[in-house]
């Protein structure tokens, strides 16, 4: 019998920690050639950095549509995650157009049909600590898109061993990065409550020496 492989992580090429510049991002994206809907998912979890299900289990009262930005409400974050404000996403940012025209497609779906049909969809919640797969009738705006799915739309686009998970580590690790970002800012756009888990994304800088050594600066001078 073929002794069993084990790896150092739970993903079978291992956890993917370098960040990819976003003109590659647009590049593969391009040349992935996904249909709408996949690719409108696509940039949720990218600009987002939400996990998958929260952003195929969203439906279109989650969004709103301004002239600027598209509003998507996630609600309570899952892993007893904080419920956080909205995230507004710039409609002048690229691919976020794909995001608006399935949300509108939807939309007007829902004005035709004036509520007597929509959408079946498999959403699984946990019950007494037991996850359990629950029917229900709305109108997503992913109604094709489930965790396998998921999974083959970022290997369309990043390649065999990435997953959608990367894409939060991601958009996290670059929110952290900024010199001036903090654990308010993290958990305000994740909904993460744990501090450990947010100090992870905090990046370090050569500048924010500087300005330590600046705080005492006066203090120390002989």
């Amino acid at each position: 019998m073929p002794k069993r492989v084990t790896y150092e992580h739970k993903y079978k090429s291992g956890k993917k920690e370098e960040l990819i510049p976003f003109s590659e991002i647009m590049q593969k994206v391009k040349v992935a050639e996904l249909p709408l809907e996949h690719e409108a998912y696509f940039w949720i979890l990218y600009y987002t950095g939400v996990r998958k299900s929260e952003a195929y289990e969203r439906v279109v009262d989650d969004f709103a549509v301004s002239r600027d930005y598209v509003s998507i409400d996630f609600h309570q974050r899952k892993k007893h995650g904080a419920e956080v404000p909205p995230l507004k996403i710039p409609r002048k940012w690229y691919g976020v157009n794909k995001i608006v025209e399935v949300v509108q497609k939807v939309q007007e779906r829902r004005e035709k049909q004036q509520g007597k049909r929509s959408t079946r969809k498999t959403v699984y919640t946990y019950i007494e600590k037991k996850r359990t797969a629950i029917r229900m009738r709305d109108y997503w705006i992913f109604p094709h898109i489930q965790s396998t799915t998921a999974y083959n739309i970022v290997r369309k686009v990043l390649g065999d061993g990435w997953y959608p998970h990367f894409l939060r580590l991601n958009r996290l690790t670059t929110i952290g990065s900024d010199p001036s970002a903090s654990l308010t800012r993290l958990k305000s756009w994740s909904g993460i409550k744990s501090v450990k888990t947010l100090q992870k994304y905090l990046g370090t800088s050569e500048r924010e020496q500087d300005k330590a050594v600046e705080f005492v600066d006066e203090e120390y001078t002989v």
